[in-house]
């Protein structure tokens, strides 16, 4: 069976989503220039046009490229949007990009076709979030991930309960210490 190429799009997008925690702008700003297959990375420019990278996950990356074979070496968005006849759109030869709203209706669509309950690019978000910090990630480099300027703004994703911290405490071994006298 053949895949159309909007299903091929939406499945590397919300891989993409899942996978590198970006905000939903961040992902309609995407260019082909962007993605590294060797580092299996992508540039991101964040909010005040902050650049950092981002990582795919080897699931991720397969779907990605995926993708890429219908999308092709077009110069512009790495997503963009595809006509009901199946076309990319470009504009002067080059591919457009999704917008933020376009990416969120993707999610929206493609969520109810799979019965699942509604979620935003910043359910995606928060999830990586809460996934790296529940895998033992530190905090700082969940913060460099997600491009957040204050350690702060990622610790409110911190889904772990009060257990969790207690026994980070327990391992803590005091040293030996001589008899005060």
């Amino acid at each position: 069976m053949r895949r159309l190429p909007a299903g091929l799009r939406d499945a590397a997008l919300i891989a993409t989503l899942y996978s590198t925690g970006c905000r939903r702008a961040e992902i309609a700003g995407l260019a082909l220039t962007d993605y590294d297959p060797a580092a299996r990375s992508l540039r991101v420019r964040g909010k005040r046009d902050k650049e950092r990278m981002v990582y795919l996950t080897g699931d991720a990356i397969g779907l990605l490229e995926r993708w890429l074979a219908i999308r092709g070496r077009t110069a512009g968005a790495l997503f963009c949007p595809i006509s009901r006849a199946g076309r990319l759109r470009t504009r002067d030869g080059r591919l457009v990009p999704l917008t933020g709203q376009g990416i969120a209706d993707i999610l929206a669509r493609r969520l109810g076709e799979a019965g699942a309950s509604p979620r935003t690019a910043h359910d995606f978000r928060r999830t990586f979030i809460g996934e790296l910090l529940d895998a033992g990630v530190d905090l700082a480099t969940a913060q460099a991930l997600v491009g957040h300027s204050s350690p702060a703004t990622t610790a409110r994703y911190d889904r772990r309960p009060e257990n969790t911290r207690r026994e980070a405490v327990d391992r803590l071994r005091l040293p030996e210490a001589r008899p005060l006298r």
